[in-house]
């Protein structure tokens, strides 16, 4: 039988037993296995590559490999095909995603009915810095007003970590440059920045047009794919950031090129501190709502306020 990790801890609740009994019959291996094991292999299917769900799950790849060879060994099948361009579900593979899927929003249900919140409820949210400070962190005012009898748990960090705090179960919504794909988290478009490329004032336009001295701020593959479609370019990077506010910092102590909101250099650019570069546009950074389906009431509180467009 499947034995989810940690669900022996629960059997206290008979509600939660009784689902953990329908998670253990869903099918048998005749193994014990980590739930972890089964969310490593969604998020490979999902991205079809080692590399990407690495990149997703904040792991290596040579430990989401490891796992999905932990997997494979403990059905006892080949779950994945591997060719040049990736991975693709085998038969048994597509077979065990469909089941996959299902034990894992039953295993978010049972942690929802162990750890219900007491009436009122807590919503946990999270988003990047720069997100918080030129568009979330004014909505939150929206979001009491809308749930006044919720507490709040906020929380910031890099995007990759926010969206696995997420998966784990940390986070109730995060708010990110990127969607979330992964089984029980809906996600939805929000609005756009607008990022523009901003150079030092001892930088040439030229220069600048080549991205001398490029800063790479990590605003996702998206944006970094728009990047090279505008500009032609793929520079070489004098720092790799994964903050905002440290490749703004970067900027105006060693100088540089780099891409920012508007919204947050307007008052560097007035203070001739920096200055856009001649002859490029900006880009539109979209910014995505990803809302985990675990808790129903935290969900529809966010979804149905705060989060859907118009709503402030």
């Amino acid at each position: 039988m499947i034995v989810l990790v940690n669900t022996v801890q629960i059997c206290g609740c008979r509600s939660a037993c009784v689902k953990q009994n329908k998670s253990l019959s869903m099918f048998k291996i005749g193994a014990h296995m980590d739930i972890h094991l089964l969310r490593t292999f969604l998020a490979v299917a999902e991205h079809e590559g080692l590399r990407k769900a690495a990149e997703f799950l904040h792991l290596t790849p040579s430990a989401v490999s490891s796992r999905i060879r932990q997997l494979e060994r403990e059905i006892g099948v080949q779950l994945f095909d591997r060719n040049r361009s990736g991975v693709v579900l085998t038969p048994a593979g597509s077979r065990l995603k469909e089941r996959a899927e299902g034990m894992i929003q039953e295993w978010n249900n049972i942690r929802q009915d162990v750890l219900k919140r007491d009436e009122g409820g807590l919503l946990r949210l999270g988003a990047t810095d720069v997100i918080w400070q030129i568009w979330l962190q004014p909505k939150i005012a929206a979001l009491i007003a809308a749930t006044p009898d919720c507490s709040f748990i906020l929380r910031t960090g890099e995007r990759r970590d926010l969206a696995q705090m997420l998966i784990n179960g940390s986070l109730d919504c995060a708010v990110l440059p990127e969607e979330v794909k992964y089984p029980g988290v809906f996600c939805q478009h929000l609005t756009d920045l607008d990022l523009v490329l901003v150079c030092s004032p001892d930088i040439g336009d030229e220069a600048a047009a080549r991205l001398d001295r490029y800063v790479d701020i990590d605003w996702g593959d998206g944006f970094r794919n728009r990047v090279i479609e505008s500009t032609h370019l793929t520079p070489d990077a004098v720092a790799d950031v994964n903050v905002a506010w440290l490749g703004l910092d970067w900027l105006l102590r060693f100088g540089g090129t780099a891409w920012l909101p508007l919204a947050l250099v307007a008052g560097h650019l007035e203070d001739g501190l920096l200055r856009r570069v001649v002859g490029i546009g900006s880009i539109p950074l979209s910014l995505y709502a990803a809302l985990s389906k675990e808790n129903d009431v935290t969900y529809t509180a966010l979804r149905n306020s705060l989060l859907l467009p118009g709503k402030g």
